[in-house]
């Protein structure tokens, strides 16, 4: 065998020993997914700098496994959760309502989370985060070398002079471990985004439903009312022909009906509008056409109270998850800055076929770093400890926002709730008998058609106030939903 297919061979030799010595050291064994704790409010932490404590916990629904051990992505959870069937595209969100179809809000909803690209955005982003932590816990490559004497290469009368080198970086114990834990955290926050984005969309399109409800029952209702005073231009025309009235009252009939005509131009607009917003939700043309909405939209009865609300929103909104997730990230950042005061080593084999003594040639040692700069270092950890602070902060400001927008949407909704109530109850059932009353009035002649109009006009404004209020009833329902994290009804 001549000399130089001896040296490839050592070499060989060489680098599988040291890799096979790199890759016992990578078992996932050691890497195992990190606890998640309860967001402590405090600024010290515990010996091992890893894990905080001390403080007040705040429940947060932050302990969803999201990677598995060896970090690979549970592509399962995604197909679970966040199916995307892009055959359902040309389908229409409807449930039968009698003979004619009806476009419901909850399958509206659901159909649109189905479709909505910012969804499938945010779940890219979770999978690029999630696929950074197989590259954190890794091991650097391995190092060969090969050092060559040329004035020997070639020659007979000497043999050939090389140097074949392996090394190795193992870093310091715990460091990767941490850069695991570092990347598992910040995918646990891209992944809680996730939920967030759905939560802003199902209330986007619960938002945009009620719209579309309001501007189709108001224009029923303007249909109604139209066909109302055409009666009573009928009726006053009929008494004009015979003398009993002025012809005026005909034309204040025209006029009453031209300004409906221009209302309804109005509503037409609006509920484009409303269509045009959904079908924007649905990916499809703004101008695509949407079956009816229902004839009513059922108030809720009951809420919970107010005080579970806020605590079932600390529970449940993805934002705090993310953000104690972000929190965990930062603490992690810090134990590992800290962790860089500790020296990395590098183990070398070497075989130097530059001695000529053949027990001298092979060779074994290691490389260790000397951390003695300590200044970058203590600013690094004071650097990672002021973020944990910062996110800290961010989280108990945004704790106490959420409060306060559940206990507001809460108060809203109830308003709402009263006010529809005292429309059904009270005000629309004595604005009807008004008009029925006034209505028969004129007819025995007791009554002037401006006043018979009037309460024609005040019923349609009653009305339009009551559909106001039950889409205003929902709209405030979908903010609280929103706020809360989950749905309450």
């Amino acid at each position: 065998m001549s000399t130089t297919h001896r040296a490839a061979r050592r070499g060989y030799v060489l680098l599988i020993a040291v890799v096979t010595a790199g890759c016992q050291t990578t078992g996932h064994t050691a890497f195992n997914q990190p606890q998640p704790v309860p967001l402590q409010i405090a600024d010290s932490e515990s010996p091992d700098p890893a894990v905080p404590s001390g403080g007040k916990p705040i429940t947060v629904g932050d302990s969803l496994p999201l990677l598995q051990e060896n970090c690979e992505v549970q592509d399962e959870v995604v197909r679970s959760m966040f199916s995307v069937d892009a055959g359902a595209v040309q389908s229409w969100p409807v449930v039968a309502s009698g003979q004619s179809p009806r476009l419901e809000m909850e399958p509206l909803v659901a159909e649109v989370l189905s479709r909505h690209p910012d969804i499938r955005s945010a779940i890219a982003a979770w999978r690029a985060a999630a696929e950074r932590c197989p590259q954190e816990i890794s091991l650097d490559d391995p190092m060969f070398g090969l050092m060559l004497g040329p004035g020997s290469w070639g020659s007979d009368e000497v043999e050939t002079a090389y140097t074949l080198e392996a090394s190795q970086k193992i870093p310091w114990p715990g460091k990767r471990q941490l850069r695991g834990n570092i990347a598992r955290a910040q995918a646990n926050a891209a992944f809680y985004t996730i939920d967030e984005q759905r939560l802003r969309i199902a209330e986007a399109t619960r938002l945009a439903y009620a719209q579309y409800f309001l501007a189709h029952r108001q224009l029923v209702v303007l249909a109604e009312s139209t066909s109302l005073l055409g009666d009573f231009r009928q009726i006053a025309m009929t008494k004009y022909e015979s003398a009993e009235v002025q012809q005026q009252d005909v034309l204040i009939a025209d006029v009453e009906l031209a300004e409906l005509a221009r209302r309804r131009l109005e509503l037409l607009r609006a509920e484009r509008v409303a269509k045009a917003r959904i079908n924007t939700l649905l990916l499809v043309s703004p101008a695509a056409s949407l079956p009816p909405p229902p004839e009513s939209m059922p108030v809720t009865a009951a809420l919970p109270p107010a005080d579970e609300l806020r605590i079932l929103a600390l529970e449940q909104r993805p934002e705090l998850a993310a953000q104690a997730a972000q929190i965990r990230a930062t603490r992690y950042s810090a134990a590992l800055a800290r962790k860089e005061f500790l020296p990395d080593t590098e183990l070398v084999a070497r075989y130097d076929a530059f001695w000529q003594e053949e027990p001298l040639r092979p060779m074994v040692g290691m490389n260790v770093n000397v951390p003695v700069y300590k200044a970058k270092r203590r600013a690094a950890v004071r650097e990672a400890t002021a973020k944990t602070a910062e996110q800290q902060a961010a989280m108990e400001t945004r704790i106490n926002e959420i409060t306060f927008l559940v206990d507001e949407a809460y108060q809203r909704v109830q308003e709402s709730q009263q006010t529809v109530t005292v429309y059904q109850e009270q005000i629309l059932p004595k604005a009807e008998h008004s008009v029925a009353a006034a209505q028969a009035s004129y007819v025995a002649g007791r009554l002037d058609f401006l006043r018979l109009i009037e309460s024609q006009r005040q019923l349609l404004a009653i009305q339009d106030r009551h559909y106001e209020a039950i889409a205003e009833h929902h709209q405030r329902l979908a903010e609280l939903i929103r706020q809360v994290g989950t749905d309450i009804r």
